[in-house]
Parts: C-alpha cells; sequence; structure tokens
C-alpha cells in the first residue's frame, strides 16, 4: 500500500503520525521453522528482490515474531552511531555488501498477515495492536511509534531532526496492497524550512542505537 503526498502537515485524531526515515521498504516474510529448526526469512523490497542475503544480521527478526506465518511491512534503515539515518550506509550494503561497521535495522510499521491469515481488511488500530502482541523487539527489530493527533509536533520534531518525512495513517484504515490512497498521507519535510538543531546526544548512548533518535520525538506508544 502506497501513500498520497500531503500538501502541508495537519493535526488529526483520525490519524496515527510516525516518523518515516527515508530507508528501503521492504515486505518481511517469516515462515514457521523447517528441518533445521528455524524460522525461515525473506525481504522483498518493491521490485521484489529479496534482500536477506545482503543482510545477514536481520535473520535475527525470525526469532522475535510470533504468530507465525506473518508478513510485515516496514523499512530498512541504517543508523550511525548518534541513532540518524546514514543513506550511504544502506546504499553500499544493498549494492556492495559493504557492512561499514554500522548494523541494519528493520523498523516496523504494520502487519498483513498473523498466524498464516491475511488481517489485511482489518482496521490500522487494530493491525498495530496485534504486531504489539506479536513482536519482540530487539536490537535488529523496533516498532515504529506513534502519535494521534498531535501531527504538526510530530512534523517539527521530525523536521528539527532532519528526518525524510512523516507518515498520516487513517486509524480506520484497511491495507490496500499495490494501491495509492488518500488513507495514507506522505508528508514530506522541506529543507531549510526549519533549521536543524542538535539536541544532547543520550549519555550513556542506549543499547539500541537507533532508539536514540525516536527517544528525541515525542513519540507515544
Amino acid at each position: 500500500m502506497l501513500p498520497k503526498p500531503a500538501n502541508a502537515p495537519f493535526d488529526s485524531h483520525e490519524h496515527l503520525f510516525e516518523p518515516n526515515w527515508g530507508g528501503r521498504r521492504v515486505l518481511a516474510f517469516i515462515e514457521a521453522a523447517r528441518s533445521d529448526g528455524r524460522p525461515q526469512l525473506r525481504l522483498l523490497d518493491e521490485s521484489g528482490h529479496d534482500l536477506a542475503p545482503r543482510l545477514p544480521e536481520l535473520w535475527a527478526i525470525a526469532d522475535l515474531v510470533g504468530e507465525l506465518p506473518a508478513i510485515l511491512d516496514g523499512e530498512v534503515v541504517v543508523p550511525d552511531k548518534a541513532g540518524r539515518m546514514d543513506e550511504a550506509a544502506l546504499a553500499a550494503r544493498l549494492t556492495d555488501g559493504l557492512t561499514v561497521g554500522l548494523t541494519p535495522v528493520y523498523v516496523v510499521f504494520d502487519m498483513l498477515w498473523a498466524a498464516g491469515r491475511p488481517i489485511i481488511a482489518e482496521p490500522l488500530r487494530r493491525r498495530r495492536e496485534r504486531l504489539a502482541r506479536a513482536l519482540k523487539p530487539g536490537p535488529e527489530l523496533v516498532v515504529l511509534p506513534g502519535v494521534v493527533g498531535e501531527g504538526l509536533d510530530l512534523y517539527y520534531a521530525v523536521a528539527q531532526q532532519g528526518l525524510r518525512a512523516v507518515m498520516a495513517r487513517h486509524l480506520r484504515s484497511p491495507y490496500l496492497p499495490g494501491r495509492r490512497s488518500e488513507l495514507w498521507r506522505w508528508i514530506p519535510t522541506q529543507p531549510g524550512e526549519i533549521a536543524l538543531h542538535a539536541l544532547p546526544d543520550p549519555d550513556p548512548a542506549p543499547a539500541r542505537p537507533v532508539l536514540s533518535l525516536i527517544q528525541r520525538l515525542p513519540l507515544d506508544d
């Protein structure tokens, strides 16, 4: 499912607002364990390419997901040591397999199948509740937090931190595969619109570096 662009940020108690890192959009297909005793994982991008062989660290997420077989929607990001998105490092991983000493993270924002059954007809609010119950977050797997109502505040915080955009997804939205819908709105930040400012880095640094940026934003789980 794809969003339509919005002309400006907005507040709405009918939408879930989430930060967008600008990583690689990926569907994670996780199947129950076979003969080798481990769940099977595929990470398919929008072209249908399986990125799992280039991201071996993310194989660990197959052990963190319950209600298998399951399909998740999210984005792969490579955070730098401060927790900010490193686009060059991600591109290097996906093209040349270069690790550059940074670990990829799968940031999940939706669940499409659970326990072998599609749940795409259920509203987003219920899919997110199912997602929270099925996943055990770890260093390689983060459930993207969001905020209901305060879209403007999140937008300004995201812009100040230099993130790519905010997603606004209607809480009653079903998941419409392959469709671009106004139920999902993509609100890009504008370069130079808001002067970037550096917030103090957490001390000590969190064990999961992608969370250091999330912790700077006014989000509620």
